[in-house]
């Protein structure tokens, strides 16, 4: 039990603590700020351990460290400052002869948002390579923007060399006292050093910050470039090669390369060989497309005496500038001055029919080497074509020409499974050929019809393909152009040359059906050149 002395010593003791008052430097130790309070002469007068520790600061004595010095003689206030490699925020509180001051370390938070910015930056960055590099069909546009894109972003200079089989073709940025400079060369393949950086890069590897790397690019650098300061050379990864090597230089006083900056680098030039790659590929692809295209367009008609001859061609995809339908016009091997002609029209649309008939077109140069009647040279095609691997349809019709001493044209025909042609005769009038017959590529031994007729002077003989036809006008119901129409465009034109006719007919085909043709379109025109003093113009005769 207490007595009463016992109760009035332990009531004196909290007296005096009450006094006293609380812990304050306890209090002050437990925060994870730095807690200072500084008078008016610079002296410390209370410090928590964090600011001790962190600050250097000594109770008792005045702040002697710089720049915090400097800080704390100025007005308080908040405060960003950077000390010993350490980011400290803070603020000061006056309280009449002393200032309270905050200090919060804050460098991990720093660091974090700095790294969260570089790695949206990072992000942004590849986006707008990936989307600038994406739309670059040609290969020096890619190797151009690849370098565009890299200074000064990556470095002060960035060259892009283009791998070739004699030649290396490089392209360089470099930043300039106001703009980038672009500069474009070449380099022989055989001067490349075995085993340099940049052919090193050529196979697939990389190097960084290489003590030979200065020499190795030195040929690559501006001339007023400098001295390097840190570099690397990566490839351009490819297809199944490097497209390249992406050459990057900066400056003796910026940064060296950072681990994070080397794997942007390797990201970018990934993204850049892709482009680089694809768009060769598509040079390529291109250049066959264009090859595959010449050689199944039709050809140039030529010059045959006491012969006018006019043709119009109109593919359904006007794009590709090439389909199923075709037409020739070549002479004899005989050398007798007979000339043979064919116009045809493969079954399809488009790229697959454009090269069937091309091959059926190949095919008929070559038996024409050995034949040269019309109707035996259906048979012969037939065959070829059933003993194909895929047969394809095709209607034909086949003829041979030749000029009389009066002017009159002989021609010889033969159909298969084609539409009849149309005579324009000197009177105006249009008739069609009687002519019949079995499509190729249907039957062995299929019937093939054939006629023979004359062309005096001013005739005129109209082959078309049922594109022509079968067109579908834009009006309501989509009539057909249909073989009265055809013949009234004919008549319309008689006495115009035969490359006018064969223009007309095709566009006016193409303006009945409006936006796009469903079929392809193709006309040949033979005509008997008239003679001199019964030549007229055309006479378009519709109201």
């Amino acid at each position: 039990m207490f007595t009463g002395h016992d109760a009035a010593q332990l009531a004196a003791a909290e007296a005096a603590q009450a006094q006293q008052g609380p812990p304050w430097a306890e209090l002050l130790d437990g925060s994870d700020e730095m807690i200072f309070v500084v008078d008016r002469a610079g002296v410390v007068r209370v410090a928590n351990t964090a600011a001790v520790n962190t600050l250097g600061l000594t109770v008792g004595h005045t702040v002697t460290a710089l720049p915090l010095a400097g800080l704390l003689q100025g007005p308080p206030g908040s405060f960003d400052l950077d000390l010993d490699e350490r980011r400290l925020r803070g603020r000061g509180a006056p309280s009449g002869e002393w200032t309270r001051w905050y200090v919060r370390d804050v460098t991990d938070q720093v660091m974090r948002v700095d790294a969260l910015l570089a790695e949206r930056w990072r992000s942004a960055f590849l986006a707008e390579a990936g989307r600038r590099l994406g739309s670059c069909l040609n290969r020096v546009r890619a190797a151009r923007t690849t370098a565009l894109l890299a200074v000064p972003a990556l470095a002060d200079c960035a060259v892009v060399v283009l791998d070739g089989e004699r030649e290396l073709a490089w392209f360089r940025v470099d930043v300039g006292p106001e703009d980038r400079t672009e500069t474009t060369g070449s380099l022989p393949r055989w001067t490349l050093r075995p085993d340099s950086a940049l052919d090193q890069a050529l196979t697939g590897l990389s190097v960084l910050d290489d003590p030979r790397l200065g020499d190795d690019i030195a040929t690559l650098l501006a001339p007023g470039f400098g001295t390097v300061g840190s570099a690397m050379v990566v490839p351009l990864p490819g297809h199944t090669s490097p497209a390249g090597a992406l050459v990057l230089a900066r400056h003796a006083g910026r940064a060296p390369f950072e681990t994070v900056e080397v794997h942007l680098v390797r990201q970018f030039a990934a993204r850049a060989g892709a482009a680089i790659s694809a768009a060769t590929l598509y040079a390529a692809q291109a250049d066959a497309a264009e090859a595959v295209q010449r050689s199944v367009e039709p050809p140039a008609l030529p010059q045959a005496p006491g012969v006018s001859l006019g043709a119009a061609y109109r593919p359904a995809w006007e794009r590709l500038r090439i389909g199923g339908d075709f037409y020739d016009v070549r002479p004899a091997p005989d050398g007798s001055g007979t000339w043979m002609f064919v116009l045809g029209d493969v079954c399809g649309k488009g790229i697959e029919a454009a090269v069937q008939s091309g091959n059926t077109r190949q095919s008929l140069r070559a038996l024409w080497l050995t034949e040269c009647r019309p109707l035996r040279l259906l048979d012969l095609l037939n065959q070829a074509t059933l003993t194909g691997d895929e047969p394809t349809m095709a209607t034909l019709v086949v003829g041979t020409m030749a000029t009389g001493p009066d002017g009159e044209i002989a021609v010889t025909l033969a159909t298969g499974g084609h539409a009849p042609p149309l005579l324009l005769h000197i009177d105006g009038t249009v008739a069609e050929v009687e002519l019949s017959g079995t499509a190729i590529g249907l039957l062995p031994g299929a019937p093939f019809g054939e006629t023979r007729l004359t062309l005096r002077p001013g005739q005129t003989l109209v082959l078309y393909t049922d594109g022509v036809t079968e067109a579908r006008g834009r009006s309501t119901g989509h009539p057909l152009f249909g073989p009265e129409r055809l013949a009234a465009e004919i008549q319309a034109y008689q006495g115009a040359p035969a490359a006018v006719i064969a223009e007309r007919v095709a566009q006016r085909v193409t303006d009945w059906v409006g936006d796009r043709l469903q079929d392809d379109i193709a006309v040949l025109v033979i005509q008997a050149e008239p003679a001199p003093d019964t030549a007229t113009g055309a006479k378009d005769t519709r109201p």
